[in-house]
């Protein structure tokens, strides 16, 4: 039998295990970097900024992203959804997705007003323009992201 095919599959998982093991370490060192990042970004005002390293310029950025989440439990949220203007989002439980969606379409129009009076959207401002049943039985999260994109110069 001829061994090389076989060898080159040992030696190819080999450097797919190896090469696991590398992306694993960095994607961990990555979310370790963000968590610092993330912060000097808000601190000082940044909403992005090109950044040159090996030879390559990617433009870091931070975005917000929105999610809802009982405060309590679930039973509360229905209760609360069913006693105000948004019972479609209910069944016998309600829609995670949609909820947090009607929240993100909300918080949409509170970033266009807000931009316009040049200021920024703060959680209790979300929480303000919810329906009163839900107010307090719904969990407002406004989370900071990091982005990364390539930058349109290069260097070498």
């Amino acid at each position: 039998m001829n061994m090389e095919p076989l060898r080159e599959f040992v030696s190819l998982e080999k450097k797919k295990k190896d090469l696991d093991a590398e992306l694993k370490a960095a994607n961990q060192r990555l979310d370790e970097l963000e968590q610092i990042i993330i912060p000097l970004f808000i601190e000082d005002g940044v909403p992005s900024m090109a950044v040159e390293a090996d030879g390559m310029t990617r433009t870091l950025s931070i975005y917000q992203d929105v999610y809802a989440s009982p405060i309590n439990d679930r039973g509360e949220v229905v209760g609360a959804l069913k006693e105000s203007e948004l019972g479609q989002y209910v069944a016998e439980n309600y829609n995670t997705n949609s909820l947090t969606s009607y929240v993100r379409e909300l918080w949409k129009e509170l970033k266009d007003t807000a931009r316009r009076d040049g200021r920024i959207v703060t959680e209790a401002d979300l929480r303000a323009a919810l329906p009163s049943a839900l107010q307090p039985v719904l969990r407002i999260s406004l989370l900071h992201k990091l982005s990364s994109t390539r930058s349109s110069k290069t260097t070498k």
